[in-house]
């Protein structure tokens, strides 16, 4: 495609990109003053669509665009094989896009649209305002994995974070736990976000103390952090953590300061990834049915493909369960 990208005939135009999709495709569905005006920006910036651009509103392309935050987290991979193996059950190949640098969002969207895919699963969970107006003018169905859109046009597939957290934290408030320090991430992401609302809900409906604490996702900073945490403060008696590598990071400090896992220091993760099994000891966490949710997230777009108008619940809540390890007294 040419330099001048389509999000720049549109942003010009001040129309959607699916109204310069249908300008390209099918003219005799915009009104006449709008494909004129498209049509003369069009020209005015020598826009010269390819054939992926020109079959933008085909959707023949058997192809779904699969938009990712990284490869190299541990529930990445058991997602996308079971959206690949729904994908191959409807005919469908997967195109993976890694959505890491902020600074690059519009270029990444160009490049999705441009690819002439006929759906889109958006398993981004670091949701901008200008994210969210990307995903709103794409002119192709887009369901959420493993995320909840505030858009209600916009399907997604999930578990109830904030109704896991909420259920979790109050279960360990009955077992008599009093402290239970709730560890996210510095960066924004919608679900750690409702996460930390269900555990806050729980705390103070209990009468409780909120205790939250910001970590980086890399190792040797969070490391620092946490021993200064138990240095300085009184121990927690729980310790719920939003990624399973950040809670292990913190298992690893407070046995290393001569805390005992689980008599003095229970240590609960969110994920129940690979790491979970390896840590020492096992990490007790929330499961959440990774695969099932990636396969359904597919089914559920291949319905909007065929049927554009199609209504429904937005949000499809899948069920989840709690795997009692030995970072807990609950096993």
């Amino acid at each position: 495609m040419d330099q001048t990208k389509i999000y720049d005939i549109a942003g010009t135009a001040g129309v959607s990109l699916a109204t310069v999709s249908r300008v390209l495709n099918h003219p005799e569905k915009v009104k006449k003053a709008t494909r004129d005006k498209v049509l003369r920006i069009i020209k005015d910036k020598g826009y010269k669509p390819n054939a992926n651009a020109r079959g933008l509103a085909s959707r023949h392309s058997t192809t779904v665009a699969v938009v990712l935050p990284t490869l190299t987290r541990a529930s990445i991979a058991e997602t996308i094989q079971g959206i690949h193996d729904s994908a191959k059950k409807f005919g469908y190949t997967l195109r993976l896009f890694v959505n890491n640098e902020k600074e690059d969002e519009r270029e990444l969207w160009s490049e999705v649209i441009a690819s002439s895919v006929d759906g889109i699963l958006f398993m981004n969970d670091e949701m901008s305002k200008e994210v969210y107006q990307l995903i709103e003018n794409t002119p192709v169905p887009v369901v959420f994995v493993n995320a909840l859109s505030k858009n209600k046009n916009i399907g997604s597939v999930s578990i109830d974070n904030e109704e896991c957290s909420y259920e979790l934290t109050k279960y360990l408030i009955s077992k008599g736990n009093k402290k239970i320090l709730f560890v996210t991430t510095e960066s924004y992401y919608a679900i750690n976000e409702q996460m930390l609302q269900g555990y806050k809900r729980a705390v103070n409906e209990s009468g409780l103390k909120e205790f939250v604490i910001q970590s980086s996702g890399k190792i040797p900073v969070n490391e620092v952090q946490f021993e200064k945490y138990l240095k300085e403060n009184e121990k927690p008696d729980v310790v719920l953590g939003v990624r399973d590598s950040m809670t292990i990071s913190f298992m690893n400090v407070a046995q290393k300061l001569g805390y005992k896992v689980p008599d003095d220091i229970q240590f609960m993760g969110f994920q129940n990834t690979r790491y979970s099994e390896l840590s020492y000891p096992k990490l007790s966490c929330i499961s959440r049915p990774i695969y099932e949710i990636g396969n359904v997230a597919m089914s559920k777009l291949t319905e909007l493909i065929k049927d554009e108008n199609k209504t429904g619940p937005s949000k499809t809540f899948l069920n989840y369960s709690i795997v009692w390890r030995d970072s807990t007294k609950n096993n």
